[in-house]
């Protein structure tokens, strides 16, 4: 296996997998929609610096991703530098799940974001990913809300 920072020529294949990935989490994906959106996102912020997508990759395939989209809020006691990364994509094709790739492309993400001033790792997960956040020491944070605006 080999670990590695992905290049804007990498992108159709996070794309990929991405697809991949929503298909088996969201009954109501609209692959068509979304597929070229996803496409220009990774192309003008893996290339723009806005994010950072890690693989792992066999001879023949990238079999794993994970990702993190960095960005910066204002300071807080807690985060006097006010760089925050968002953990996403984070995903193992089916073949290769349970070997211990998603805990090294997790090292791998955390080790890079510390590296490079991001103090704050965030996250949302799917079910299958809570264990290996919480093994890691991510806590779910209370009095966090949303909403979709149209």
């Amino acid at each position: 296996m080999n670990y590695r920072i992905a290049t804007v020529s990498d992108c159709e294949e996070l794309t990929r997998l991405r697809m991949q990935m929503r298909r088996e989490r969201d009954a109501g994906f609209r692959e068509q929609e979304l597929r070229p959106a996803t496409l220009d996102f990774f192309r003008r912020n893996i290339a723009g610096g806005q994010h950072v997508a890690l693989i792992c990759e066999t001879e023949t395939q990238i079999i794993a991703t994970v990702g993190l989209t960095l960005f910066e809020m204002p300071p807080t006691t807690k985060l006097p530098n006010g760089r925050v990364a968002k953990l996403m994509n984070m995903y193992v094709i089916p073949a290769y799940r349970r070997q211990g790739i998603g805990k090294e492309l997790l090292s791998r993400a955390a080790a890079y974001a510390s590296q490079h001033g991001y103090r704050k790792i965030m996250l949302n997960s799917s079910p299958m990913g809570e264990e290996l956040y919480r093994s890691f020491g991510f806590q779910l944070i209370p009095n966090e809300y949303e909403v979709y605006l149209d």
